[in-house]
């Protein structure tokens, strides 16, 4: 079965014609981000409307959100809907597993989406524990020989809603280096989100769009879909990555965001390998004099064929004067953009083209300077324990080139 995982993901440059390839027409100057004008050409590039009135908690690591998850699952009285990219077979896994089955017997409706690839390894006896409880659990997308492209558009959304009242969403996975407080190497650096408020019927639209594809039918109703009273000051939107029925809509709002930026563009991401026109847009905001800074993993990577491919990008975008640094204890995993210090984005999406133009994605879009400046206090700490790269640092050896050389056929891969 794995070399028809792999054979199905080498033959997508031939299948590129099945899937959206370009982003949306996006300003060349947009407005500040702190206007109203801002806010709505990104609501129309994200094609998704903005809510007010909520409260937005940032968890850090799984030591926190972890405990978290389970506490609004325990809670739940109706219903429980989750779908996950990646779940391994591990404590973490067990114990949510568990968590959905215990509920299930108590007589909430619980709902469990996995990726047939990512959550290949969730484990057996997790998935029995789950159905023999009555929850109702579909995989996405397995492989069918007979359609074997559909095999390459995978979800890779996260997204916990309890009783429609409170949700979670952000780019974690469950296994065992998810878990703990990034303490060593094998613990993982990584952010979840907590919502409530209005906001949380988006998220619960992120859901049902698949498992609408996948049954038929969508979950309706108060039990999923309850009145929202206003929790908190946020304006934020969750946006819907989903390429296949909408074209780009998140990579398009990277675009608009580093088009609007006068100030300050922060990019913490696992997995940067942004395209020609986000790097375009980055020297050019650089230009602007606008201060940018990357923070990326350094030797600790689940993925090193991402920095074989992106070394020639972060070498240009250092020579025009941005700021590079190397998460130095443990992988780093999470996906936020903060620009000028008011708008923030976080969520499932990688900066690079699968993300943008194959897999489901969901992103929070947040408006809020007050909340911005509490996820530019949480990069500042994690570049505390980062390393600044210069330009000389970021040469490759010759197997290290012919490594990037071959990746960049498949970029759409990473």
């Amino acid at each position: 079965m794995t070399r028809l995982f792999l054979i199905a993901f080498l033959c997508l440059p031939l299948l590129s014609s099945c899937v959206a390839t370009g982003f949306q027409r996006v300003s060349k100057s947009p407005p500040p981000v702190q206007t109203p004008a801002f806010a709505q050409e990104l609501s129309h590039i994200a094609k998704t409307p903005w809510t007010e009135g909520n409260a937005i908690l940032t968890l850090e690591n799984g030591g926190n959100y972890f405990p978290a998850m389970l506490k609004a699952m325990r809670e739940a009285k109706k219903t429980l809907t989750f779908e996950s990219y990646v779940c391994v077979d591990s404590e973490p896994t067990q114990r949510f597993s568990q968590m959905f089955a215990e509920r299930a017997r108590a007589g909430v409706r619980v709902h469990v989406l996995l990726d047939a690839f990512g959550c290949s390894k969730y484990g057996e006896a997790n998935l029995k524990v789950m159905r023999d409880a009555g929850v109702q659990l579909h995989l996405y997308r397995p492989m069918n020989l007979l359609v074997p492209w559909k095999f390459i558009h995978r979800t890779h959304r996260r997204a916990l809603v309890a009783d429609g009242k409170v949700g979670f969403m952000g780019g974690a996975g469950w296994a065992y280096c998810w878990d703990g407080h990034a303490e060593n190497v094998h613990r993982w650096r990584d952010t979840q989100y907590e919502l409530r408020g209005p906001v949380v019927a988006q998220l619960q639209d992120n859901f049902n769009d698949n498992w609408e594809e996948l049954t038929g039918h969508r979950l309706t109703g108060p039990d999923y879909y309850p009145p929202l009273a206003k929790a908190g000051n946020l304006k934020a939107q969750m946006a819907l990555g989903s390429p296949e029925k909408l074209g780009d809509t998140l990579g398009s709002t990277y675009l608009l965001a580093f088009r609007a930026a006068q100030k300050s563009i922060v990019i913490a991401h696992a997995y940067f390998i942004p395209n020609a026109p986000l790097r375009d847009a980055l020297k050019d905001a650089l230009k602007r004099g606008v201060k940018v800074q990357i923070i990326i993993p350094g030797k600790h990577i689940d993925f090193p064929a991402s920095r074989s491919v992106n070394t020639r990008y972060l070498r240009q975008l250092v020579a025009a004067g941005a700021e590079l640094y190397e998460f130095q204890p443990t992988m780093t995993h999470g996906k936020l953009v903060i620009v000028d210090g008011h708008l923030s984005i976080a969520g499932s999406t990688n900066l690079d083209q699968r993300s943008f133009f194959i897999n489901d994605e969901n992103n929070l879009n947040v408006l809020d300077a007050a909340f911005s400046a509490r996820q530019l206090d949480m990069v500042e700490r994690d570049k505390q324990r980062s390393k600044r790269l210069e330009r000389a640092d970021l040469n490759l050896s010759l197997g290290r080139r012919f490594q990037a050389a071959f990746c960049r056929i498949f970029e759409y891969q990473m």
